[in-house]
This record gives structure tokens, sequence and C-alpha cells, in this order.
């Protein structure tokens, strides 16, 4: 089986890449030219544009596809840039894939007006949903719908693992909102192990099959905070003074009964992961 995959020096990518490699599969890593890839197991294929990377995965034609690139707006792209990585280059991947394969595609579940990035991903899902639904697309696609991924490693500019840092360091009050939203985390080698699942029951899968990805169950922020602070030791003020995003929703969780039917169940619980996320901060900050 010939694997493709974007996103892999992401933290998902990171895991998922780890897990594919773990199994034996044949992975092609789908690269920028400007991607630093080290430790990454796979082969490496580079390019510069959407439609030069569309042109790799026709001659590679894989038997999956595992979408994980994504321009999120923390490194402040312009909305172009945006609409090329999150639309553009989606949209030639996918036009890409051979029949019978799969395409896996990693969707938010923020709603399309809170930002850029929500809205761009929206905009691949629907035009991709459309192509399907019209027959001009000759690939499967399964939609992932990622609710909070955490674990320890991830980028620091991420609200969950910036938490960590902060409350180890312990130098500081912690400000937040009132962090009374409902989120469902999972933990990052759960949210890899369902990629997989995927890629194992790929030849009994829908044309579209959207696939709600987490825990299956909502916490309150305040209570996962409140945890880490507990875990790490965090001995300051914690003013739950800022003003919540707008369109923020009250409440967000994975619907996990499809999963559930491949034999997927999440194996890390909040509590592990999170004092996993604590000391994978203590191990950055040497303390």
């Amino acid at each position: 089986m010939r694997i493709v995959m974007t996103g892999a020096t992401g933290f998902l990518g990171t895991a998922v890449a780890t897990v594919l490699a773990e199994h034996g599969a044949d992975v092609t890593l789908l690269a920028r030219m400007s991607s630093v890839l080290t430790n990454q197991p796979g082969n490496v294929v580079r390019f510069e544009s959407s439609v030069e990377a569309g042109h790799h995965v026709k001659a590679l034609a894989p038997d999956v596809l595992i979408h994980l690139a994504a321009a999120q707006g923390r490194l402040r792209e312009t909305a172009v840039s945006m609409v090329d990585t999150n639309v553009t280059l989606s949209t030639a991947l996918l036009e890409a894939m051979g029949p019978g394969s799969l395409f896996i595609n990693t969707a938010t579940t923020l709603p399309p007006d809170v930002n850029l990035y929500a809205q761009t991903k929206r905009q691949f899902v629907d035009l991709a949903h459309l192509l399907v639904s019209q027959g001009k697309i000759q690939a499967n696609v399964a939609n992932t719908q990622m609710q909070m991924i955490y674990g320890a490693g991830d980028d620091p500019v991420k609200f969950i693992p910036m938490l960590a840092l902060h409350l180890v360091e312990n130098t500081k009050p912690l400000i937040t909102t009132p962090a009374n939203q409902k989120r469902d985390f999972v933990h990052v080698n759960d949210a890899a192990s369902a990629i997989l699942a995927l890629i194992n029951a790929r030849s009994d899968l829908a044309p579209w099959q959207d696939v709600p990805i987490g825990s299956g169950n909502a916490v309150p922020l305040s209570e996962f905070i409140d945890y880490a602070i507990n875990v790490s030791g965090f001995n300051q003020p914690w003013e739950k003074s800022l003003t919540p995003r707008p369109g923020e929703p009250p409440e967000m969780v994975a619907d996990t009964t499809f999963l559930k039917r491949l034999g997927w169940s999440p194996q890390v619980t909040l509590k592990e992961g999170i004092s996993e996320l604590i000391e994978g901060a203590r191990s950055v900050l040497n303390v």
C-alpha cells in the first residue's frame, strides 16, 4: 500500500508518520521546499506550487493520501497564502487521486466565521463535497473533523503548550478567559491511531465519510487548566479576566460512534495526557 502524506512537520503529522512507520507502511512525504524535515520517516518529494504538488501525486498514484498540511494564520500568513494552502493545494491533491483511492482530509470543528483559517478550511470541505457528489472525483474522501488535539511537543504558540510552559515556569499570574467553554481533548497519539483505523478500513468507506475525531467527552476548559495547575505545582494567581473570542461555541464534542464501529477507542486518559504534557514542558525548560 502506497501512502502519501502532507504536513509531516506538524504536531499531528509527526505522530501519524511515526505510527505508519511502526506498521511498515510505504510512505512518501510531500513537502514544500521551505519545510524542514529532520527525523520523519519516509521518502520526501518537494514541491513549489499547488499544481506541481498535484502532478507529484498523479505520478506517485497513492492508495491513500493523508492531507494534514494547513495554514492556520499563526505565522501572519496573508489571505492569499491561506487560500492557496487550505483551498487550492487541497483541491489539486484531491483531483490527482486515482479510482478507489482514499483521501483523508483534516477539517476544523470551528465555525467558519471565527477566523480565516476556519473559513478557508470550510471552503475546501464544501468544494470537495460538491465534487464528490457530482462524481467528478475518483477517490473516496474521509473528512476528519478534529477536536482539540494536545500532547507533549506541540508548537508553543498554541494555547495548550503555551499554558503548560507558563505553569511550569511559575513566575507570573495566569490570565485567561472565564474558560467555561467545554472542549473535547484528544491526545495526539489517539488521533494518529484514528487515522490508521481509517486506512485499515478504507475498502469499506463511503465515497464521502465525515469522521469526527475526539475522545467523545467534553470537559470545561477550566477543569483542564485546573488539573494542569495541580500537576505542575503552579502557585501564582489565576485571573479569568480576558474576553472570550467572538463566535466561540460553548461546547464542542466528537460523536465517535463511527470510529468505535471500526474498533477504535481513545487509549490516553485526560489525566495521563495532562501529566505527560507538563512533563514535556519541564523537559523543554530543563526544570
